[in-house]
């Protein structure tokens, strides 16, 4: 017979199988410190099991413990277990009269106990419980909450933490969320509003847990003025009512007669009764239990506004929702202000508003409330809005009410991945805090393209949390430095950050990377000012020398940036692969997430770039009569821009694949509810805006009609006056 060593080998890897997998179960479920099978139990009274908020988030802790620790048996009130999780008994009557910040937080205390370790957790109400458990999830145990669509679950084969410490949080403002501006047609529009679209209803409880995983409890969304008046309140009822069983107050905003962007209103301006309407619309709203409304006066952008012209109107739509409904009121504000307010720098005025009413303070885009220079909406800053938050937190409830991403043509829809609005939301937030602000209530317009990263990190510094007596610092880049913990990477984020900071706002580089927003293009007087934009009309560069200094400043600024941040993202994408072969578990979902943060970085890059090219290409021309127009030099700079476009637009479909909700839904022509006949991310599938500015340049044609996206009509929505 003979010698086969492979047939040997065979039977020892045969014998050895079974001894294998004892040694690999015995690591995996032993805990080293004290040789028992790793046994982690919630234990939770059944005081506290009664309400719903504390039960669902239970529930959900322990399914995503069992995903985290799968070798270890995870068990609800077994008090043999190695590692147990301590809850306390509920006593609403103590509860009942804390303020909400002491209300929601919680206190972590483990020790050793015997052979096993207990974590007790200090809480007050069923909020604090829950804020608590998802609390040691995230900040200790390490999952990250970091979209409604994806979670990060570590994997863990011992139990990770020290036997013994005490670590607490409180939250940094009573009420806390996100305002999903559904107005745009980003990733919920369609869910909040039609309850025949597939999933509706699993896609906003879905964020829904979101925000109660990351320790949010309040969420708002506008009201367009096309939903099924039959359909839709069910619909609304059952999000709601989930809403309240996790934690989380809802509010609906709404206008009183705004015209643009197919607003819901309580009044047509055109037909008689305004105060019947008011009533029966408030009627028909209110089958739906709201927490809370707010209300748009203003007629749209740029419009007359309402409560100045009848405050009246604006009072009784107060007076029902507090009075009639039990819900609470905010008016809304918003940066755009009468000439004599700018001139003298005084905040806006807030018209009869009734003590009793709430307020939000809006500021927009990547610009902080206390900057020198922000210019949008016609504005030098926004510090006006600042002594508003400061003045109406002294006399009634006061939520600051800021943008984290401005969608239309300023950011993801062009697209950018401006760092900016970290530094700025970041600022702001700790700002406001020390003004006494009650709430923030963040204002969202879409989370791909990096823009999710803004809205986790707001949720997660809305939290203090202080460990063996020291408080735990944060800062802009805070949280996306717990995804990626190495200081290489720490760096050369924040030099992406300072790059952006210093070419993009103190250059103000976002006048020209911007594309231009649609009334832009305007004949005077349509032509108002929203986004940043460059201070001369783009026909002036063929018609005026008055741009000649764009050569020797904004156009090489341009290309230095692009040229320095393209660089720089390389270097954070050779970085990230290096640190991501030194991490155990998770590799995929962490290398698909610096792709896309890259990618983002990338095609900021490429899109300053691209526009350094067509003004140059537009400026070529200058020289030219007419017929000659464009000339060769202008085709080869626009050959050269053409090429960046290909370069990016191969960026993003690699985006567009990993994108978290359908393609069709975000990023194609469909037909909503919106003003808007496509997804919001549509404008960037073929990169819209840098093509039109290209054939700008070769046609010189500079109207707001050249290719034009927008259904100007369905905006203006001047039908609504009456219809």
């Amino acid at each position: 017979m003979t010698f086969s060593p492979f047939r040997s080998i065979g039977r020892v890897a045969a014998l050895l199988t079974p001894v294998l997998f004892i040694i690999a179960g015995g690591l995996c479920f032993y805990s080293p410190a004290d040789a028992r099978p790793l046994s982690i139990g919630i234990i939770a009274p059944p005081s506290l099991l009664a309400a719903p908020v504390a039960r669902n988030t239970v529930n959900d802790a322990l399914r995503l413990v069992q995903e985290s620790f799968p070798c270890a048996r995870i068990s609800l009130n077994d008090s043999t277990a190695s590692i147990r999780l301590v809850l306390p008994a509920l006593n609403q009557n103590n509860a009942a009269t804390l303020p909400g910040t002491v209300a929601q937080s919680y206190t972590w205390t483990s020790r050793p106990t015997g052979s096993a370790t207990v974590l007790t957790l200090s809480a007050t109400t069923a909020a604090g419980v829950s804020n608590g458990l998802y609390g040691l999830l995230q900040e200790r145990l390490g999952y990250r909450f970091i979209h409604p669509r994806q979670t990060i679950v570590p994997r863990h084969a011992t139990w990770p933490l020290p036997g013994r410490f005490r670590w607490s949080a409180t939250p940094r403002f009573a009420s806390r969320g996100f305002h999903l501006h559904t107005l745009h047609p980003t990733e919920l529009a369609t869910q909040l509003h039609d309850p025949s679209y597939p999933g509706a209803l699993a896609d906003v409880k879905e964020y829904i847990d979101w925000l109660a995983r990351n320790g949010q409890n309040t969420t708002q969304f506008f009201l367009l003025r096309g939903v099924d008046r039959d359909r839709w309140p069910p619909h609304a009822r059952a999000f709601v009512e989930y809403a309240h069983q996790r934690g989380v107050t809802v509010g609906v905003e709404i206008s009183l007669s705004m015209l643009q962007q197919q607003a819901f209103q309580a009044v047509k301006l055109l037909r008689p009764f305004h105060r019947r309407q008011i009533d029966r619309n408030l009627a028909w709203l209110f089958q739906v239990p709201w927490d809370f409304v707010t209300l748009e006066s203003a007629t749209g952008e740029h419009l007359p506004r309402i409560d100045r012209l009848a405050p009246s109107l604006r009072n009784q739509v107060a007076e029902r929702v507090t009075k009639r409904y039990g819900a609470r009121f905010f008016h809304a504000t918003h940066v755009i202000r009468p000439k004599a307010e700018e001139a003298n720098g005084t905040p806006p005025r807030v018209d009869e508003l009734p003590r009793d009413c709430g307020i939000l303070v809006h500021t927009v885009m990547c610009y902080s409330a206390s900057e020198e220079k922000a210019p949008v909406y016609g504005n030098h800053n926004q510090r006006f809005m600042l002594k508003l938050a400061e003045q109406e937190s002294r006399r009634r409830e006061t939520w600051y009410w800021p943008e984290s991403s401005y969608w239309v043509a300023f950011d993801n829809s062009v697209p950018q991945m401006l760092l900016p609005y970290l530094s700025a939301r970041h600022h702001d937030m700790m700002t406001m805090e020390r003004l006494g602000v009650t709430g923030h209530l963040t204002f969202t317009s879409g989370w791909e393209w990096g823009y999710w990263l803004t809205d986790w990190s707001i949720a997660r510094w809305s939290w203090r949390h202080v460990s063996s007596g020291r408080e735990e610092l944060t800062s802009p880049l805070s949280v996306l430095g717990d995804i990626f913990p190495d200081r290489r990477l720490r760096h050369l984020w924040s030099d992406a950050l300072t790059l952006q900071e210093h070419y993009l706002k103190n250059r103000e580089l976002l006048r020209y990377t911007a594309a231009l927003a649609p009334f832009s293009e305007m004949p005077w007087p349509f032509n108002r000012p929203f986004q940043p934009e460059p201070p001369f009309r783009y026909e002036k560069l063929i018609e005026s020398r008055d741009t000649e200094g764009l050569l020797g400043t904004t156009v090489t600024d341009l290309e230095a940036f692009s040229q320095r941040m393209e660089r720089l993202a390389l270097e954070i994408s050779r970085e990230s692969e290096r640190f991501e072969a030194t991490v155990p578990n998770g590799k995929e979902g962490l290398r698909g997430i610096s792709r896309e943060l890259e990618r983002g970085l990338t095609v900021t890059a490429l899109r300053a770039g691209h526009r350094a090219l067509t003004i140059r290409a537009s400026m070529a021309q200058r020289q030219l009569p007419p017929e000659k127009r464009p000339g060769a030099e202008a085709l080869r700079l626009l050959a050269r821009a053409a090429a960046v476009r290909e370069r990016a637009l191969v960026l993003v479909k690699e985006q567009e694949a990993g994108y978290r909700y359908p393609v069709n839904l975000v990023a194609r022509k469909r037909t909503d509810l919106t003003a808007y006949g496509f997804g919001y991310l549509y404008p960037v599938s073929e990169l819209h805006f840098w093509k039109r500015e290209e054939e700008q340049a070769r046609r010189l044609r500079f109207d707001a009609l050249f290719m034009n996206l927008w259904d100007f009509r369905r905006t203006l929505g001047l039908e609504s006056l009456l219809f």
